[in-house]
């Protein structure tokens, strides 16, 4: 199973190795970050390291980030277009609203008053509302898989749509959520694949072709519908 550190709200996954001697950390060309330790490394002495490296980390995150394809960016004014579960719904920015971001259904109602901070209103509204949503379906598909999560989390997960994490616990990119169910389905299962082979090789596709037969459509799926829906880009990977 793939081991993961979360270290202030950033992922790496660990890859130990008995012939190295020393740490290393790498951002690689989609943004995942990656420590390679030895074998008999602590866990919390990777920590502390880890935490050390942070600064360093940011700057090649944000040197990334500016030599990306321009992620598509909202305007956040009335009848713009917000996605959740790869429905549609309009904004309407109103005055005197006194909560930043509701959802009543229909339309998103974002407080005027809250404009300036709506992104990050919007990303909340997304962890808060999709995680319960997301659990039922890792639920569900877990028993297809014959596999179970022992916790799921929805965070931002930079340029990734989901990680597996050691102990059971799933991560999902709450960016996802924008998408429609059969697309964030395959990207369920592929973490819950994970579960049973960390690696991509062929026992994974094996497990995936058993559990979801038509994943390849759907990865396809979700490569093109994430070029239409916001603060998502060409580098996202799963």
């Amino acid at each position: 199973m793939m081991e993961t550190l979360e270290v202030e709200s950033l992922v790496f996954e660990v890859r130990r190795s008995p012939r190295r001697t020393t740490l290393e950390l790498t951002v690689d060309r989609a943004g995942e970050l990656v420590i390679h330790a030895p074998e008999t490394s602590d866990p919390q002495d990777l920590a502390r390291w880890t935490r050390s490296k942070l600064l360093w980390v940011h700057g090649k995150l944000a040197n990334k980030a500016e030599v990306a394809p321009r992620v598509r960016q909202p305007e956040f004014v009335s009848g713009e277009s917000f996605s959740y579960l790869g429905r549609s719904y309009r904004l309407k920015v109103i005055h005197g609203a006194k909560e930043s971001l509701r959802f009543d259904g229909r339309n998103f109602l974002l407080s005027s008053n809250a404009r300036s901070q709506a992104a990050d209103h919007f990303r909340r509204w997304y962890v808060h509302t999709g995680r319960e949503w997301l659990r039922e379906r890792v639920c569900l598909l877990s028993r297809k898989l014959s596999v179970q999560a022992e916790r799921v989390e929805v965070r931002d997960l930079g340029y990734r749509w989901g990680s597996c994490g050691k102990n059971g616990v799933v991560y999902f990119n709450w960016k996802l959520l924008q998408l429609p169910a059969r697309v964030t389905d395959y990207v369920i299962a592929h973490e819950l694949a994970h579960l049973l082979e960390p690696h991509h090789g062929p026992e994974l596709w094996r497990i995936l072709d058993r559990s979801l037969p038509d994943w390849r459509m759907r990865c396809e799926e979700l490569k093109l519908k994430a070029r239409d829906i916001y603060w998502c880009h060409d580098r996202m990977v799963q």
